[in-house]
């Protein structure tokens, strides 16, 4: 049996349509799996098992892309197509059967993948990257055995809480007992300036792993965390991968849609819902740096020393 899944561009979908393939992969024992996905997400796929080809293609200008995924498909007679990016490929591509994704603004990403695949039990996502290739990651990256992982910067910088209420959090007695790993990466002079000035500007102990940390090895780093703290971003999906505390901060994206599910996993937002920011008029405007201004850092504090002092 011959599979086809069209999968997401974007790294942090990806990271949640895992758990669908996981099921998939359960259901049919004896298929063969191609993935299509993009250069950015490809590695999450790395040790996936039954698997036969990724077809890796980046969007482009003027919907080429589709083109290219065509062109790379059309010789195949699928057994089973399925479509999460909501297309019409499935319907001129050679197959059996086929499933497209229609997505909502009101359900839990996750929700709706579980109730699209029809699986009875919940559906989380999965790295299938083997441990034993990573085993001295810890002692690589110079990591001990108490710490907490930030990610603190986005795909878009009117989604992170400032790094001022970071380094005021981190002057809390809470965080002694551990050091703090900074994960993510960015190419932004100002970015990487201010993830310095939290590095080397604070009291505690902190590791600066920004751009020092590929997403597998990310996986691995968190999985030992005590906890997650992050910008609604892949590390924070990451970190739910891994089965971690997560908490995730969210401004003018969605918490009903991506916030990060389970237990001791929360998250957090300011005074303004996700339909009060993207519907005043400034929104996108660039004059507001950050949608997470009002966000206090006694509320992170509690949320934080909760879930700490509940393990």
């Amino acid at each position: 049996m011959k599979i086809l899944l069209i999968g997401y561009n974007r790294i942090g979908d990806t990271i949640l349509s895992t758990g669908l393939i996981n099921f998939l992969l359960n259901k049919y024992k004896n298929a063969s799996f191609s993935i299509v996905t993009s250069s950015i997400s490809v590695s999450i796929f790395e040790d996936m098992p039954q698997l036969e080809e990724l077809i890796i293609v980046d969007k482009k200008k003027y919907s080429l892309h589709w083109l290219e995924i065509w062109l790379k498909t059309k010789s195949v007679k699928w057994d089973l197509i399925v479509d999460l990016r909501s297309s019409s490929l499935a319907y001129i591509l050679s197959c059996k059967q086929k499933m497209i994704f229609k997505g909502n603004m009101y359900d839990h990403k996750l929700d709706q993948l579980k109730k699209f695949i029809g699986s009875d039990d919940e559906i989380k996502p999965k790295i299938w990257a083997n441990d034993k290739n990573y085993l001295d990651i810890y002692e690589k990256k110079n990591l001990k055995n108490n710490y907490i992982c930030i990610a603190p910067i986005s795909n878009f910088p009117g989604k992170d809480w400032s790094i001022k209420k970071y380094t005021s959090l981190f002057e809390n007695d809470l965080f002694k007992s551990y050091d703090i790993v900074i994960l993510g990466a960015t190419s932004d002079k100002k970015e990487l300036d201010d993830i310095n000035q939290l590095a080397q500007g604070s009291n505690q102990a902190i590791k600066n792993l920004i751009n020092d940390a590929n997403l597998i090895e990310t996986y691995f780093i968190l999985k030992k965390a005590a906890l997650f703290l992050g910008s609604d971003s892949a590390n924070m999906h990451m970190a739910v991968a891994a089965n971690i505390p997560t908490i995730g901060l969210f401004g003018p994206t969605n918490e009903k849609l991506y916030g990060p599910l389970g237990k001791n996993n929360l998250s957090l937002r300011g005074d303004k819902s996700f339909s009060e920011i993207v519907n005043q008029l400034d929104y996108k405007s660039g004059k507001i740096k950050s949608y997470l201004d009002n966000l206090s850092v006694t509320k992170v504090h509690k949320e934080i020393e909760r879930i700490l002092e509940s393990k």
